[in-house]
């Protein structure tokens, strides 16, 4: 418990330390919340007559709820790659902690700030305020898409080699995993499953209902766990055996 409470000191180092871990970490979420501020209160009131989606925020609401998990893992997997080229994973196997505690950590690490953004960013956007939206409902939603960080980040750890190739697999990864969004935005009906082979997909289903309804799609939250913990096996697997 000691060695991992200096890991996270050390991790939070690291993040002040790169001018870029420390935008994703503070800037990119401020830039979410005020964005949406400018978005609800300057923006939409002056083009809603000429535009009238653009009173519709729940699109924007989605698309930022996604785009946190990717930011957090961004940071995480760089921290790995780091990590892997001054063969701290290698040098674990001597340390009182396991390799397999030790990622684990990494990825409930990210995780957990992802899940405060989440929390914290329904009440301060005032993208939902005019919806049905629900945050008690919301808070398994938000469980969900915060489980999506370690999942980004071990695709990205296990397949990229260098950060040029982690730069060019989190922007082919994060085109992949928008891809369902354009299926709520269109109303497409039942042809939006099309997209359920997307394990976000599940993920947005379930936000749909909560914004729309302010009701928990119970089945669309189980089956999301079940494909994101079944596909974190896989990823972990996979990083293990090429680590």
């Amino acid at each position: 418990m000691v060695f991992l409470l200096k890991l996270a000191v050390n991790d939070f180092r690291n993040i002040i330390r790169d001018r870029f871990f420390l935008f994703a970490f503070i800037v990119y979420p401020l830039m979410f919340i005020v964005f949406s501020r400018i978005l609800v209160h300057l923006i939409a009131p002056r083009i809603e007559d000429v535009f009238p989606i653009a009173a519709n925020f729940s699109f924007v609401f989605m698309f930022c709820v996604i785009l946190v998990p990717f930011i957090f893992s961004f940071i995480a997997a760089f921290l790995i790659l780091d990590e892997r080229d001054e063969h701290i994973l290698t040098v674990l196997r001597v340390m009182p902690i396991s390799r397999n505690s030790y990622l684990i950590y990494r990825m409930l690490f990210m995780s957990l700030f992802a899940f405060i953004v989440l929390l914290i960013f329904p009440p301060l956007s005032g993208l939902v305020d005019n919806t049905q939206f629900s945050y008690p409902a919301y808070i398994p939603v938000a469980i969900l898409f915060a489980l999506f960080t370690p999942i980004s980040t071990l695709l990205v750890s296990s397949f990229a080699t260098n950060k040029v190739q982690a730069f060019a697999i989190f922007k082919i990864g994060g085109s992949v995993f928008l891809i369902p969004i354009f299926a709520f935005l269109l109303n497409l009906g039942n042809l939006k499953y099309l997209f359920s082979p997307i394990p976000n997909f599940w993920s947005m289903l379930a936000l749909d209902s909560v914004i729309k309804s302010g009701t928990l799609d119970v089945v669309s939250l189980i089956v999301g766990f079940v494909f994101h913990i079944a596909l974190l096996g896989i990823l972990f697997y996979i990083f293990n055996k090429k680590v």
